[in-house]
């Protein structure tokens, strides 16, 4: 193995905490270990490791609907999704392949994982709303993803929202009038809760609800700021 392997020396500690040294194979050995251990127990996008790069893919998708939500400016971005996931399946489905999901393996990309959610890029551009598609499974329910213009984190819109009403007396009609479900009011906030209703524009929704006299106040319920550690 000449001028490619050298014989490296590192430490460990014996059964009476003694340090001593343990001669291993060198170069080609660690990157074996440090490759094994990247995909095996750090699996993640290439493009994720470099902070440049992940802020040079996201500025090449392509951008919908610019709005405002609890003081910070968000963007749609179309061509990506989200569904719910959990670590078991998050860290199978990358660990496999890290293009897999739990949709269309060939089609779609992990992009990254965020709470209980794991963001994916799709093939064709669709509307901003909640919808089934169909999995490996059975159907799985999909959520619009947008990019916080300030802070470059990437949100998914949830499928709540919150609405401060000029009368709480409101909160049944206008969930009866825009077909979404009262979850519960908080009278001292002047405050309802709501879930919307599946295959609907969540944006055009958002501005239908602006526009009504009865409501003072629309905001989505995004996770945005948490991410989780891959």
């Amino acid at each position: 193995m000449n001028g490619i392997t050298s014989i490296i020396k590192i430490t460990r500690k014996n059964l009476n905490g003694v340090i001593v040294p343990v001669w291993g194979k060198g170069i080609l050995f660690m990157i074996g270990l440090w490759l094994m251990c990247s995909g095996v127990l750090i699996p993640q996008s290439a493009w994720s490791l470099d902070p440049a790069l992940r802020e040079a893919f996201i500025a090449s998708l392509p951008r919908g609907e610019t709005f405002e939500n609890d003081g910070s400016t968000y963007v749609w971005l179309p061509t990506l999704r989200a569904e719910k996931t959990d670590g078991r399946k998050a860290e199978s489905s990358m660990n496999a392949n890290a293009g897999s999901a739990l949709t269309n393996p060939k089609m779609e990309d992990v992009i990254e994982r965020k709470g209980l959610f794991a963001v994916y890029r799709r093939s064709l551009a669709g509307e901003a709303s909640i919808h089934a598609v169909s999995g490996s499974s059975g159907d799985v329910q999909t959520y619009p993803v947008v990019l916080n213009l300030e802070t470059k984190s990437l949100g998914i819109i949830t499928g709540n929202l919150w609405l401060k009403l000029k009368d709480m007396q409101d909160a049944r009609p206008i969930a009866e009038a825009f077909n979404m479900t009262l979850s519960f009011v908080n009278i001292a906030m002047e405050t309802a809760f709501y879930e919307f209703p599946a295959d609907v524009n969540i944006l055009t929704l958002r501005k239908h609800l602006e526009a009504d006299a009865r409501i003072s106040l629309v905001t989505l319920d995004m996770v945005d700021r948490i991410s989780h550690p891959r």
